[in-house]
C-alpha cells in the first residue's frame, strides 16, 4: 500500500473509532423509527458514501440486501468485514442499475459537495435508482453549526490505544465554506503505524438550497427532522445541529 493510501486508511480507521460509531449509534435510532413508519416488502438497500460500512451492517442484520458505494478504496477496505456488496464510485454518477427500496447517505456526506450543480447531480443519480415507492434518507449539517462549531479555536481531539485524531476547523462565511485539518496516527492491520494529515472542506447548505436541488432532481422531502447525534444542541446557540431528510419521488 502506498504511503498516501496508508495515510487515508489510517484516517478512515481513526474516524470510525472516534466519531463514526458514535454518530451511527444515534442514527440507528432514527433509522429504526423511519423504517417502522414506512414498511416495505422489498428489502433492497443502497448506502451512498458508505464509508466504513456501519449502515450496511445495520441493514444486513435486519434481512436487507444491502449494497455500499464509496469513492474511497481505503474506506471500503474498513467496510469489507461488514458488507458483502461494495462498489467504488462517485455519488454524482453512481455506477449501478436497477432500483432500491431504501437509499441512505449519512455522515453529512452531502456537505462535502461544494457546488450546486454537483449537489443536483448527486440527487439525480439517486433518483435514477428509485422506484415510485422508494425513500431516500440522508443527513446534512445545519448551517448554524459552521460558525458555532467549525469556528471554534480549540481542535477536536480523540485518542485510543491504536489511534490519535485531532481535527482543527475554520469557517469562512463569505463562501459558506468550512475547512478541517485532520492530523494524528493509527495502527493499520498488520501492525503498521501510519500518520494522518488530511484537509477536508464542506459547504454550509441552506435548507431552501437543498429543497430546490431535490426538486430539480424529481424528489421531495416527506419529513425533515432535527438531529443531534452528539448531544450538543443545548450547549450551542443553534436552531439545530443536523437535519435528517426523508424524501420520496416527487408527484
Amino acid at each position: 500500500m502506498s504511503t498516501r493510501r496508508e495515510a487515508y486508511a489510517a484516517f478512515a480507521y481513526a474516524y470510525d473509532e472516534a466519531l463514526g460509531k458514535r454518530f451511527f449509534a444515534a442514527a440507528r435510532k432514527l433509522l429504526d423509527k423511519e423504517l417502522a413508519r414506512r414498511p416495505t416488502i422489498e428489502k433492497t438497500h443502497l448506502d451512498i458514501a458508505c464509508g466504513t460500512g456501519l449502515a450496511l451492517e445495520y441493514f444486513a442484520k435486519r434481512g436487507w440486501r444491502s449494497t455500499g458505494v464509496d469513492a474511497s478504496i481505503e474506506m471500503l477496505s474498513i467496510a469489507r468485514p461488514r458488507a458483502k456488496r461494495l462498489v467504488t464510485g462517485d455519488l454524482r454518477a453512481l455506477p449501478l442499475r436497477g432500483t432500491f427500496a431504501r437509499i441512505t447517505c449519512l455522515y453529512d456526506s452531502l456537505n462535502h459537495i461544494r457546488e450546486r450543480n454537483d449537489l443536483t447531480a448527486a440527487f439525480k443519480a439517486m433518483r435514477r435508482l428509485m422506484s415510485r415507492d422508494s425513500f431516500l434518507l440522508f443527513d446534512v449539517n445545519h448551517p448554524d453549526i459552521y460558525p458555532e462549531i467549525w469556528g471554534m479555536a480549540e481542535p477536536f481531539v480523540a485518542s485510543g490505544p491504536d489511534y490519535h485524531l485531532e481535527i482543527a476547523t475554520t469557517y469562512r462565511k463569505r463562501d459558506l465554506t468550512g475547512r478541517a485539518r485532520v492530523t494524528g496516527w493509527a495502527v493499520l492491520p498488520g501492525g503498521t503505524r501510519a500518520e494522518i494529515d488530511e484537509l477536508h472542506q464542506q459547504r454550509a447548505w441552506k435548507e431552501r438550497e437543498i429543497t430546490a436541488a431535490l426538486a430539480e432532481a424529481g424528489l421531495a422531502p416527506d419529513d425533515v427532522i432535527p438531529f443531534d447525534p452528539y448531544g450538543e444542541a443545548e450547549a450551542l446557540d443553534v436552531e439545530a445541529v443536523k437535519l435528517f431528510y426523508v424524501c420520496r419521488p416527487a408527484g
